[in-house]
């Protein structure tokens, strides 16, 4: 069966009527990912900023909807702005009455690609998000649009001649790599004008330093794509809480944080089992278990201000140690596949650490370093004083990578579709020179 788009009658009737559109791709698919979802509110913020109010049409999946739906009934504010299509490869088998097939060029054609955040240009997802960016761009009609993408994580694998997103990301007037390790591959293989920008989720989790009470945050996700041995994974966190409890010579207030759950990843049941297996462990460490929190509530609502008492956070998730180290938060990440190992990679790259604590598999040889974090002494002073600091070079790098996103949106969104076009090399100088007019941008030209 043929890959569809479908859209409520009121969004297709905003798509219709709309002059101009940015069609966005990226980590949001309607599932309830933390990162994901803050990564597109980010992006979706950035867009409605432009100017002439080009309409923001985000996909999504068809399969993920009824969450989609419940997210945007808890956070209006964060998702309300966009119009969705939701995209069916035929696998979707959830009734949609009130969904409309949508037919080729409905969407203006004065619109721009828009790749923005996440981890998704590999071999778990990066052919499924070429498949959604082949879709937007039939929604638009006319050839392709231009494209413009923002804090990408990419294998190299997948940007390599012959990769799943190679041809894609070469057609891009202005790249942001999430981190050096994407900015290497990126410049290596795709080439044109790229930047290292960081996350699309930053400006929501800029918050500044946090007020440590005595909880240690902990979050686990048994996913396959966090470890290729979640048992042995499930051990080694124990032990190492249990050396932390053990070593903190008081009660231990360990506060579960969850960061994906939605009908399909339920993290709630991954910390079930895990304090099933070793609750009475931890409890003779002198650990006592918190309500879990949900992470995506607290950052929308509460500016973390639960999730910031912690003192160190253990974690086996990319945005929740991106949101520890941003609030100066000492972090244990624990890195189980090659995915994971480039996470923690760009992130030590990013905020300057050794690899002590950022990206390691929680064997008691790990204990000592992550006692440094916790206890207070010398140790954990020069270390929360380096991350306040790096904390803000990572803000201050994403703005400008902010802007230049901007610059090229606004460049794209000018020019109009290819077919329409002068030469793609003047396109791309039109770009650059965009770009180069924002404030504090620091490019790098392949």
């Amino acid at each position: 069966m043929a890959a569809s788009l479908w859209a409520t009658s009121e969004d297709r009737r905003r798509i219709a009527r709309s002059r101009a559109a940015v069609l966005m791709v990226g980590s949001y698919d309607g599932s309830g990912n933390y990162g994901d979802v803050l990564q597109f509110a980010a992006a979706l913020d950035l867009v409605g900023g432009l100017p002439g109010s080009p309409l923001p049409i985000a996909l999504v999946e068809r399969f993920a909807r009824e969450h989609h739906a419940e997210l945007m009934r808890r956070f209006p504010a964060l998702l309300g702005a966009a119009a969705y299509v939701h995209y069916d490869d035929g696998g979707s088998s959830a009734p949609d009455d009130d969904l409309l097939e949508l037919e080729s060029g409905l969407a203006p054609r004065r619109s721009v690609l828009y790749l923005y955040g996440g981890g998704y240009m590999n071999r778990w997802w990066g052919a499924r998000k070429v498949a959604l960016s082949d879709a937007a761009e039939r929604l638009a009609g006319g050839g392709p649009p231009p494209l413009v993408a923002s804090g990408l994580q990419v294998d190299e694998a997948s940007v390599a001649p012959g990769g799943v997103g190679h041809d894609l990301l070469s057609r891009s007037l202005w790249t942001g790599a999430r981190g050096f390790r994407s900015l290497e591959f990126l410049s290596e293989h795709v080439g044109g004008t790229i930047e290292l920008s960081g996350d699309d989720a930053v400006p929501a989790l800029a918050l500044g330093p946090s007020r440590p009470g005595a909880a240690v945050n902990f979050h686990f996700n048994d996913g396959d794509w966090v470890s290729d041995d979640p048992d042995t994974a499930m051990e080694r966190v124990a032990a190492l809480l249990g050396g932390l409890g053990q070593a903190m010579g008081t009660t231990l207030e360990l506060q579960p944080v969850l960061a994906y759950e939605d009908p399909r990843i339920r993290e709630s049941r991954a910390l079930a089992t895990f304090f099933g297996s070793h609750g009475a462990a931890l409890r003779a460490a002198d650990i006592v278990p918190a309500e879990p929190l949900d992470i995506l509530e607290d950052a929308a609502s509460n500016e973390l201000a639960r999730f910031r008492r912690g003192r160190l956070t253990v974690c086996r998730s990319y945005h929740v140690a991106l949101s520890s180290l941003l609030c100066g938060i000492p972090t244990v990440l624990l890195a189980e596949n090659d995915y994971y190992d480039q996470k923690a990679l760009e992130l030590r790259g990013l905020f300057e650490l050794d690899g002590s604590t950022v990206g390691i598999a929680g064997t008691p040889d790990d204990l000592p370093a992550a006692l440094e974090g916790l206890l207070d002494g010398p140790a954990r002073s020069a270390l929360t004083d380096h991350l306040g600091k790096r904390a803000a070079d990572v803000v201050r790098r994403q703005r400008r990578g902010r802007q230049a996103t901007a610059a090229a949106l606004r460049a794209g969104l000018e020019r109009g579709q290819s077919q329409w076009l002068p030469s793609p090399r003047k396109i791309a100088a039109g770009v650059r020179r965009r770009i180069a007019r924002s404030p504090a941008t620091e490019m790098l030209s392949m």
